[in-house]
């Protein structure tokens, strides 16, 4: 089973079409900001639901309505739940969407208190593979273009509270990947249209789970 992970498309879904016809996946990913809703061309999007169901979670440049309304061909929403755990190709999937900010002046606002009782649902749901956030988790893949760390506390104390295998993350498109001391991995996806994307392989009999960054053709 090969997952393909796209982020940051800002617009460019042209990217992502082609990564995935680079890489046939089975299920495609995101961590979020597809595009503001001028940007977005729901036509493209619909094209890539065509080639694999697409499963992802909001950022901060993103048309909440359309992900809402977008469906995959066996009915099941694109947009993952906020806080919640979906089982996607045999594997327990859970996001945490938006940015993080001290109010909820914006649609795509997180604070402190919303990060943790997200997290805590999740938790509770039982053990997670892949979480997905668009922001990151402070010191783990979070250096931005220049060098400085991007990420919020909020977000290293979900990975925590949560304990994914794999942590997938987007929003400062500096691709990046950190692997903890337990093993378990963070991977900032960066900017699929730079040129970055992380592809997962899982065997679901041995439930083993390899993720790795790549290179495409940017543009």
């Amino acid at each position: 089973m090969r997952l393909l992970v796209v982020s940051d498309l800002h617009g460019n879904l042209e990217s992502a079409r082609r990564a995935c016809d680079r890489q046939h996946p089975d299920v495609i990913l995101s961590c979020g900001d597809w595009g503001d809703p001028e940007d977005v061309d729901e036509s493209l999007f619909r094209a890539l639901l065509a080639a694999a169901p697409v499963y992802t979670t909001f950022g901060n440049h993103d048309s909440l309505d359309l992900l809402a309304r977008l469906e995959n061909r066996d009915g099941s929403a694109v947009l993952l739940d906020q806080g919640g755990v979906r089982e996607v190709a045999g594997l327990r999937v859970a996001a945490i969407g938006g940015i993080w900010a001290k109010s909820h002046a914006k649609p795509h606002y997180v604070t402190d208190a919303d990060v943790a009782d997200a997290a805590a649902r999740i938790a509770r749901s039982g053990p997670v593979d892949i979480l997905i956030t668009h922001a990151c988790p402070v010191g783990l893949a979070d250096l931005t273009p220049a060098g400085r760390h991007g990420g919020q506390r909020c977000f290293l104390e979900a990975n925590k509270t949560i304990t994914p295998r794999l942590h997938l993350c987007g929003h400062l498109h500096v691709a990046q990947e950190r692997t903890l001391k337990d093993g378990r991995q963070v991977i900032n996806v960066g900017a699929t249209p730079e040129g970055s994307i992380a592809v997962v392989e899982f065997d679901p009999s041995q439930r083993t789970l390899l993720a790795r960054l790549e290179r495409i053709e940017p543009g």
